[in-house]
């Protein structure tokens, strides 16, 4: 019975794949992928000496959720950030300043699309998108903004 609900769902709304066969924010080996989320600030400063003012980033609107996935530990101003793009709405992978981000905390990523991206950065490494590294960032990362970098 559930199976032929399921299959007229999918023919009348266009779905493709049964509810029970999605597996969304599972990696391969169903380990739960986590990520450090945050906001683009609503205002980010620019220019020399931070003198203009802007709605967001050049990728971002203001108060966008993004994922940041990794940082540059040694530099120590910049991460990598998942998030959907101002002008035509695909998520997209970047380097940006740590000082455009604000309220950070570590959640699990539910979306398809941006596992799908944490795992194309991660490939090289086994143990990618723990709790503790997402943990590690939202410490880290307030205090490279507050620097200024």
């Amino acid at each position: 019975m559930w199976k032929w609900l399921c299959s007229c769902f999918a023919w009348r709304f266009g779905v493709t794949r049964l509810v029970n066969e999605v597996h969304i924010g599972k990696a391969e080996n169903d380990a739960v992928v986590w990520s450090a989320t945050g906001n683009i600030r609503k205002e980010c400063r620019f220019g020399p000496n931070g003198s203009d003012r802007r709605p967001g980033t050049k990728h971002f609107r203001g108060g966008a959720k993004v994922y940041v996935i990794d940082a540059y530990w040694g530099t120590c101003h910049t991460v990598t950030v998942v998030g959907h793009h101002r002008a035509n709405g695909r998520y997209i992978k970047i380097n940006m300043r740590a000082k455009h981000i604000e309220n950070l905390s570590p959640k699990i990523v539910y979306s398809p699309k941006v596992v799908q991206l944490i795992r194309e950065h991660f490939a090289d490494r086994l143990n990618f998108a723990t709790k503790e590294h997402a943990e590690q960032i939202c410490s880290s990362v307030p205090n490279w903004s507050k620097e200024g970098g």
